[in-house]
């Protein structure tokens, strides 16, 4: 009787765990590749990063897209495409930096810093309506984010949707009853809805807690001038710039008031400080010329 020998063993038994062998095989190369994929694609990454350090930008960008090509559907390509966006404002371009991170956006459309970046470049760009949209969806996600509903409330504000403005300013509101921009814009609110004494009213409240701010004076005498009160105007000029004395805006809106008012040697003192404060001469040329 013939003796079986090893090439003459081939059973079903071991033809399964030869297919389990070269399945397992298989299995490994394929996580090795991939693991060292991820592991490149980290490293190009921090590549990256580095180089944005050493502000090599143009390096950068390009080991971003190498980055990108390794692993086109990862999540995190997300960040890299903020990244490349950054890179973007640095050269100076908004257009493309926003294309960027509509393609961040596309792969994490809830992700609220890149979309909070992208609303505030389309009002850069004075396209209210994308900004609009995008503070939006912000607020959406998350109802009480101080910076979108401020953002909103101003766009509002400018496109004389008052009622939608004082909604998201009350909202700004009853999260901070001391919100500063929020009472700020509110006041503005009024006044650009024509009333006034109650614009004054809440300026007033608000110099009684910041009496420091000179802003709010000079902005309460542009209201009173508006009013019909120049005196009171210019007495709360002479309060914002004896706060600010070196700010030419406030010197100038002093000295047209004067003007207005007749009183020429006041006005082309004024004038006269605004030039010394660096307001070329040749701009008020017709005004020193009224005040002779």
């Amino acid at each position: 009787m013939k003796k079986n020998t090893d090439r003459d063993i081939d059973t079903p038994h071991m033809k399964t765990n030869t297919s389990r062998l070269i399945a397992f095989s298989l299995l490994l190369a394929a996580s090795t590749n991939m693991l060292k994929a991820q592991t490149t694609y980290e490293a190009t990454v921090e590549q990256a990063l580095t180089a944005v350090n050493a502000g090599e930008i143009d390096k950068a960008e390009k080991l971003f897209m190498q980055a990108l090509k390794l692993h086109p559907s990862d999540i995190r390509n997300a960040l890299i495409y903020y990244n490349v966006a950054t890179l973007d404002l640095q050269r100076g371009d908004k257009k493309r930096a926003i294309g960027h991170l509509s393609t961040a956006i596309g792969i994490t459309p809830h992700n609220i810093p890149i979309l909070r970046t992208r609303a505030d470049l389309y009002l850069q760009l004075g396209n209210q309506g994308k900004a609009l949209l995008d503070y939006t969806t912000i607020i959406d996600l998350d109802p009480h984010n101080q910076e979108a509903l401020l953002a909103r409330a101003l766009i509002y504000q400018q496109r004389r949707d008052f009622h939608s403005a004082k909604a998201d300013y009350e909202r700004l509101l009853t999260d901070n009853p001391n919100n500063y921009a929020a009472l700020l814009g509110t006041a503005i609110l009024f006044q650009n809805a024509g009333k006034p004494q109650e614009a004054i009213t809440r300026i007033t409240l608000l110099i009684d807690q910041y009496p420091d701010k000179a802003e709010l004076f000079s902005i309460r005498a542009e209201i009173e001038k508006e009013a019909g009160h120049p005196d009171l105007a210019i007495m709360d000029l002479d309060k914002a710039i004896a706060l600010e004395p070196s700010n030419t805006n406030m010197i100038l809106s002093r000295a047209y008031m004067h003007l207005d008012n007749g009183n020429k040697r006041l006005a082309r003192q004024d004038f006269l400080k605004a030039i010394e404060l660096g307001v070329p001469q040749g701009g008020l040329t017709e005004e020193l010329k009224k005040c002779r």
